[in-house]
């Protein structure tokens, strides 16, 4: 039979152990929440920290203006731009495109029409005779390089005359190449006529005001 003080000294061993293992679980536990605590923060602070240097970012652009160009009225494809056709306006950074103009390029001409106020940019533009785009519902015709022909350059209007009529008038110049020679753009009506008159020899151009 056991002693008294045998089963005292047993269940004492027993309860440190389980005290112990306890204070243990409770330990890892309170290092796992500490843990998730401090990692919870700093994502909070990064996301805090992030928010305020964007608002700052978003505020600077809106109140700092930079001069851009803009156009002053309505401008045809092709047209060529002046000073008399375009401005200079102080517009916030934050509606400023990355490629915007602050001053007329040489031999600039517009790739599209566009309308008034618009902020031109560099894919807006053709510069020095570069191709310029047909419009909507046109077609491209290529002239012989023999045509004889007066000396033009893209974004150029020019009337097409066959017979002494004018089978096209107002047609585009689309490209001027050493390579590909002259290209116009004609409306998709007279593409055939205009066709026809040049593959017959019998047609030349007159520049169009």
């Amino acid at each position: 039979m056991t002693s008294p003080s045998t089963f005292l000294r047993t269940a004492r061993a027993q309860f440190t152990q389980l005290l112990h293992a306890l204070i243990r679980s409770l330990h890892r536990e309170r290092t796992s929440q500490l843990v998730a605590v401090v990692v919870s923060c700093s994502i909070v602070s990064f996301l805090i920290v992030e928010s305020l240097h964007s608002a700052r970012s978003h505020r600077h652009q809106w109140a700092s203006n930079h001069i851009v160009l803009v156009t002053r009225g309505h401008i045809a494809m092709g047209e060529e731009l002046t000073s008399a056709n375009t401005t200079r306006v102080e517009l916030p950074m934050a509606i400023i495109a990355a490629d915007a103009l602050t001053t007329i390029p040489r031999n600039a001409r517009v790739r599209i029409a566009v309308e008034n106020r618009t902020a031109l940019t560099t894919s807006l533009i053709s510069v020095n005779g570069e191709r310029i785009a047909l419009p909507t519902g046109w077609r491209g015709i290529a002239l012989p390089t023999d045509l004889m022909a007066p000396q033009v350059r893209a974004g150029d209007h020019v009337d097409v005359i066959s017979a002494d009529l004018v089978v096209a008038a107002n047609a585009l110049v689309i490209e001027v190449s050493t390579r590909n020679g002259v290209t116009i753009g004609v409306p998709a009506e007279s593409a055939a006529i205009v066709a026809t008159a040049i593959r017959a020899g019998d047609a030349s151009l007159v520049i169009a005001n």
